[in-house]
């Protein structure tokens, strides 16, 4: 209740003093008690396209090899519909290789995972365009609700290699939308902030080596914090490639300005847990919000996924072309002064931070 910080006309809470004695702050608001959405910039997805491991990355490779029907899979494959939830189907589509996206064309319907749709092809959702899909082999019900049991992916376009789908060569919609606002509202303020840098932690958790097209991956933080494991971490494992900074050495010089977003095992060192619910710490707003850590890519759905802090504040995590809430965090250098010794960070007396 004391990490209140008035700074560039927006309010922002203390996270950490860092290890070269900068100090990280998340967004809160433009008002010191701001929650819900007024505690965020607005919303975005991470990446538009999740269909590949490289799509983890605040920035990533391009995805070059076109394939059709690459894997099978037998076993729960797709979330349930029931009577009145369903998704667009066709037998027929099409593939655009400049964009990597399918479109269903020729019959479309809406149906459930019912056997009457049978070798019918899905978005699994509403949606008649996305960058994998699945053909329906198999269903079966479990009570109200129908499920796919078998069926076949469609994947487009995917990486072949870790250092393919991870290269450090193409803005995430994420990083653009940060140095945007970054632009257009904390430019002026550029000397008070550090190049301390923010951590995509693309390393893989143990037991996984591959980490490239729809091979099913866990990565780093996902090993350290998922599936009741809590051993968070300050390091970024590999931060000549995943720490982004402007200028700064310690990373790999690939950000364009000094905004990033939090880690996960920040989120997890302030009092957010895997799958539990906390609304009694300051990272909790009522909104839910990005972080900016890889958790895996789940083959069997086709799916990129990073963690994000959920409304009610557990931390959980959220496929890549899923738009929510974004909160940026920034580092203050560490010569940084405050207006007034009787501020005392409460919300009522926050840190103000003395602008020459």
């Amino acid at each position: 209740d004391n990490n209140y910080v008035s700074f560039a006309g927006y309010y922002w809470r203390i996270i950490r003093i860092n290890e070269d004695g900068s100090i990280r702050l998340i967004y809160q608001g433009e008002t010191a008690g701001a929650t819900g959405s007024n505690a965020t910039i607005g919303k975005s997805d991470f990446n538009s396209h999740p269909g590949d491991n490289a799509f983890v990355g605040y920035m990533h490779g391009t995805p070059t090899t076109y394939t059709d029907g690459v894997n099978n899979y037998t076993g729960w494959v797709w979330a349930s519909t029931t009577g009145t939830n369903t998704v667009k189907m066709s037998k027929e589509y099409t593939f655009d290789k400049n964009t990597g996206f399918y479109t269903l064309t020729g019959t479309i319907v809406d149906g459930t995972y019912t056997e009457t749709y049978h070798d019918y092809y899905t978005c699994y959702s509403q949606s008649t365009s996305c960058t994998h899909m699945i053909k329906i082999t198999e269903t079966k019900k479990e009570g109200n609700n129908y499920q796919i049991w078998a069926g076949e992916t469609h994947a487009g376009y995917f990486s072949t290699s870790y250092e393919q789908a991870h290269k450090n060569e193409v803005n995430s919609d994420m990083k653009t939308y940060l140095e945007n606002w970054y632009e257009k509202n904390l430019l002026n303020y550029n000397n008070y902030i550090a190049d301390t840098g923010f951590c995509n932690d693309r390393s893989l958790a143990k037991g996984y080596n591959q980490g490239f097209g729809i091979v099913h991956t866990y990565y780093g933080s996902g090993g350290r914090l998922a599936g009741g494991n809590s051993s968070p971490q300050f390091a970024c494992p590999n931060s000549s490639h995943d720490l982004f900074t402007v200028s700064n050495n310690k990373g790999n010089k690939n950000a364009k300005y000094k905004i990033g977003l939090i880690t996960s095992d920040e989120v997890v060192y302030a009092g957010g847990l895997y799958n539990v619910v906390n609304t009694n710490y300051y990272l909790y707003t009522g909104a839910g919000y990005w972080t900016m850590s890889p958790i895996n890519f789940y083959a069997t759905h086709s799916r990129a996924s990073n963690w994000h802090v959920r409304a009610n504040g557990e931390l959980y995590q959220i496929h890549v072309s899923g738009v929510t809430n974004v909160r940026p965090t920034i580092n203050l250098i560490p010569t940084i002064e405050i207006t007034d010794t009787n501020q005392d960070g409460t919300i009522e007396k926050p840190y103000v931070i003395k602008i020459n």
